[in-house]
């Protein structure tokens, strides 16, 4: 009979890929986690979260729109704003629902951003890049530290350094159930003889059941 897996000592991904096997193997479960992202798609959907929503509880970016705490429109759309890594004609829509277009002065006639145009584009985005909440859920920068149009304190996502993985929401509710079947654990104490937890499952605006981190030596 194998030995139980002992986390403690190990990486993230030792742990999650045991845990992964394990739930196979014992429940006959296969859990899918995202594919990987880079550091422009962070970058640009972390951008287009805090123009339309900034579910962060105590981050805001460096120009905020009156009233809120989202990116300021006013900011977000000056011409002469550099933006790093994402480019501005990822996100901004004009009047047509077309890519904005600068020239010296500006931007082109009739080729400047609309502001109801970009938020409907934006939140479309989100959506169909399948942010959790309907498209509402928090995404971590790409950069550290955040920079243009954001310039947040937001953390650089754990995602990049592989410290962090989103699992199949319909996969885990999979495996949930496979643990009352077989009379198994509770999903969180099982993830935990892996060194694993869900530190987004009760965040107050923004939680995330899907979301995996390792836990520290000292709590195991």
């Amino acid at each position: 009979m194998a030995e139980p897996f002992n986390p403690k000592g190990k990486t993230f991904t030792q742990r999650l890929d045991a845990f992964i096997a394990d739930a196979k193997t014992t429940y006959s479960v296969s859990l899918r986690r995202d594919a990987g992202r880079s550091a422009e798609w962070q970058q640009k959907h972390h951008v287009a979260h805090m123009f339309v929503y900034n579910a962060y509880q105590s981050t805001k970016p460096a120009h905020t729109e009156v009233g809120k705490r989202t990116i300021s429109w006013d900011h977000v759309s000056d011409p002469k704003v550099v933006w790093a890594t994402v480019k501005c004609e990822d996100l901004l829509r004009t009047k047509k629902n077309l890519p904005p277009s600068k020239e010296s002065t500006g931007w082109k006639k009739d080729f400047a951003p609309d502001r109801e145009a970009t938020e409907t584009y934006v939140k479309t985005l989100l959506k169909s890049a399948n942010i959790g909440g309907g498209g509402t859920a928090m995404v971590s920068a790409g950069l550290k530290p955040c920079g243009e149009p954001c310039r947040c304190g937001a953390e650089r996502s754990k995602h990049l350094d592989n410290l962090a993985a989103d699992l199949n929401s319909s996969d885990l509710t999979q495996l949930t159930n496979k643990l009352k079947e077989k009379k198994g654990p509770e999903l969180d104490a099982y993830l935990k003889q892996f060194g694993l937890h869900r530190p987004l499952l009760n965040h107050s605006t923004s939680p995330e059941s899907w979301h995996v981190e390792a836990l520290d030596d000292a709590k195991l």
